[in-house]
């Protein structure tokens, strides 16, 4: 049986203008009628995605940052990992000289070092809030801590700084591209999927009982920790290749789980 539905959000349930499908809507809500669990998975921070519950009415669990912060329904943090000081200093200034915005993740707000006519419009696209500290690279492993860093820009340029991140730090970071203008970095052993390994732990819940869905590279490391994962179709073909179904959106991944369970059980009854 299916127990656990576990959604992305940007390109997954949220769409252009944190816009939210009022199918996906519904099948959230039957999902959790039906006594499923749910988990909104991001590379957002928590209080981002609590403002997504807090627009669908709802209290859900939470992978944050791409895994590194889990959050029960309940509001509790069960997990939290953030980069060592050696390391975050080193790539807080990989992409001086580069056309290129480097955004720095604190628990609960991003972080730059100066607001200007360059980066000024990444704050339409943010649901947590932006601070300005000039003194944010000196800052690191004590008064900011980062379990994220973010570099925004031109993708071909983000390509190439990802190569080189990972040719220097590749034993101890992951680099994906997380959206058309966007390059996350995480601690090695941080993820979608090891964030979700330690909700499952919590919940009680082998791999089979879960679901996700998602359409970015961050997603693949959560299509690793189950049989049940889903692309969305308009993704890129190589992502899609990491998944083992495709779908449209949230509500029909939702319906095929729905519909696995209802299979199960009526196995189950005829064979009683």
């Amino acid at each position: 049986m299916i127990k656990l539905i576990v959604s992305d959000l940007d390109g997954t349930l949220l769409q252009k203008g944190h816009h939210i499908h009022d199918r996906d809507r519904q099948a959230i809500n039957e999902a959790l009628g039906r006594g499923l669990d749910v988990c909104f998975a991001s590379g957002r921070m928590y209080p981002e995605i609590r403002h997504v519950m807090n627009e669908l009415g709802l209290q859900v669990h939470a992978v944050s940052q791409n895994g590194a912060y889990v959050h029960t329904s309940e509001g509790e943090r069960i997990v939290a990992n953030t980069f060592d000081t050696g390391l975050i200093r080193e790539l807080a200034i990989a992409a001086e000289g580069w056309p290129l915005v480097t955004v720095m993740c604190a628990p609960e707000h991003y972080v730059l070092t100066e607001l200007n006519e360059s980066n000024a419009h990444i704050q339409a696209n943010l649901l947590a809030p932006l601070h300005v500290m000039p003194h944010a690279v000196e800052a690191l492993g004590g008064e900011l801590l980062c379990g994220k860093i973010t570099y925004l820009g031109d993708i071909a340029r983000l390509r190439v700084l990802q190569k080189q991140l990972l040719d220097v730090y590749g034993e101890r970071i992951d680099a994906y591209i997380a959206d058309v203008d966007c390059l996350d970095v995480m601690p090695r052993h941080v993820s979608k999927g090891t964030g979700l390994q330690a909700l499952l732990s919590y919940l009680n819940l082998s791999p089979e009982e879960m679901l996700c869905i998602g359409d970015s590279f961050n997603d693949v490391a959560m299509f690793a920790e189950t049989p049940h994962s889903f692309a969305i179709a308009a993704s890129h073909p190589d992502l899609k290749a990491r998944a083992s179904h495709e779908a449209q959106g949230v509500a029909d991944a939702i319906a095929w789980a729905l519909q696995a369970n209802a299979e199960r059980l009526s196995r189950k009854d005829g064979g009683a």
